[in-house]
């Protein structure tokens, strides 16, 4: 299907706010909802710019929720493939020293299905390595509980007593240690993270969570964007504006929802901020495929679907950051937009109570994103479907900026007319 790029800008600017439908998805409108009662064949319906409504889009603008919950529901695997693989790669053997290997090095793209890593020669292990594997991988499975489900609830727990201490060394030693290893490797962080006092550790933690807002962060971004309580870890050696942002998104996991800080990770970074996220590239998808069939009608063998070759434009090894206040302003604003639009579908998607949409859930999707080769989410589709589904994304892309923009400044109109309100 052809899509008419001047369209798309043109109806991008007649827009506001998405129509909820869009925002929640295919088959997930309100029961008795007009929108429902519109569609009476199969047929696939159209919006105003040309996509399906069961398009599967990773532009943050325009996912929907229920392609956002699919992405959510891969973390588990993504994060133990993942793990995996790190495993893996320390039983490989040593690559060849000399001018030849940096050549390879410098050439070799990297693209979502090597998140991070070279490829694999070796793949086959003694029984010893595949034990030695799977201890680790489940010792870093460990942790990840450690971090998502166990601290949380404990910092919460401790913020309610209110006896001052929320955080203690031995604590902020193992958030650092999850943040390396599930992230980006900096060795010399854990040793000044080992460097710093109990008792300041306490402090600065007690000092961060009592500087923290109650102002909505929708309505009042400034006077909510946990500043104070970033600066509160300056005295910690190790703990810069990400590692606060962390231990933040920890102690707020539970309790008030609109006190979550979202974790300045690399991964919701490089989705809301940089716009960075998997393509399939429909042309190659093509090609590959008729080939690949042409294969299996020449030895009668059916191999099933293959798994699309999908490639990150901007892959972890290329992202640099400052780790910057500024920067991290910048993905929490972009945070709170997705965390309000997603929620508003929520509310809207069904009478019954549902599960809100979390910063935490954001952190996961992105990182699923991040490594969605490993995560399992096109398995099953074939290359034609796979692309069908997902590239359209960058015809739209232009378009989606501009309805975030109107989202943004109507949340801005929104905002000054309830400090208006109670002045």
């Amino acid at each position: 299907m052809e899509i008419d790029i001047a369209a798309a800008q043109a109806g991008a600017q007649a827009k506001t706010l998405e129509p909820v439908e869009k925002i929640i998805g295919p088959g997930e409108a309100a029961s008795g909802a007009s929108v429902g009662d519109s569609k009476s064949d199969s047929r696939p319906e159209y919006d105003s710019e040309g996509a399906t409504s069961d398009e599967i889009t990773f532009h943050p603008h325009r996912m929907t929720l229920s392609t956002f919950r699919r992405l959510l529901s891969c973390y588990q695997t993504t994060v133990e493939q993942v793990h995996r693989r790190k495993a893996m790669l320390k039983l490989q053997p040593k690559p060849e020293k000399g001018p030849k290997r940096k050549a390879e090095k410098k050439t070799n793209p990297v693209s979502a299905s090597s998140q991070g890593a070279v490829s694999l020669q070796k793949t086959e292990f003694t029984a010893s390595e595949e034990e030695y594997i799977k201890e680790e991988t489940d010792k870093l499975l460990k942790l990840d509980r450690w971090r998502y489900e166990e601290m949380p609830k404990i910092m919460g727990e401790r913020r309610e007593k209110k006896n001052g201490e929320v955080l203690n060394r031995d604590d902020l030693i193992t958030v650092m240690e999850w943040k390396t290893k599930h992230g980006t490797p900096r060795p010399t962080l854990m040793g000044m993270v080992k460097s710093n006092q109990n008792k300041n550790v306490i402090q600065c933690s007690s000092t961060a969570m009592a500087a923290l807002s109650t102002e909505d962060p929708i309505l009042a971004p400034n006077e909510a964007f946990p500043r104070p309580s970033i600066d509160a870890f300056g005295p910690l050696r190790g703990v810069g504006v990400a590692t606060a942002s962390l231990i933040l998104s920890m102690a707020t996991a539970t309790g008030n929802p609109k006190q979550q800080v979202p974790f300045y990770s690399d991964d919701v970074f490089a989705w809301l901020c940089l716009q960075e996220f998997p393509e399939p590239e429909e042309d190659d998808y093509e090609e590959e495929e008729d080939a690949a069939e042409k294969e299996q009608k020449s030895d009668g063998k059916d191999r099933g679907p293959r798994s699309p070759n999908i490639k990150l434009r901007y892959p972890n090894s290329e992202l640099k950051l400052k780790y910057t206040i500024g920067e991290y302003r910048k993905l929490w604003d972009a945070s709170w937009e997705l965390h309000d639009r997603l929620n508003r579908a929520v509310e809207a998607e069904s009478k019954s109570p549902s599960t809100p949409i979390s910063h935490t859930d954001i952190e996961k999707t992105g990182y699923v994103l991040r490594n969605i080769a490993l995560s399992g989410y096109f398995e099953g589709q074939g290359p034609k479907n796979a692309a069908r589904t997902a590239t359209r994304q960058k015809v739209r892309d232009e378009a989606a900026l501009k309805v975030g923009k109107a989202e943004k400044v109507e949340n801005e109109t929104r905002g000054r007319n309830v400090k208006r309100r109670k002045v």
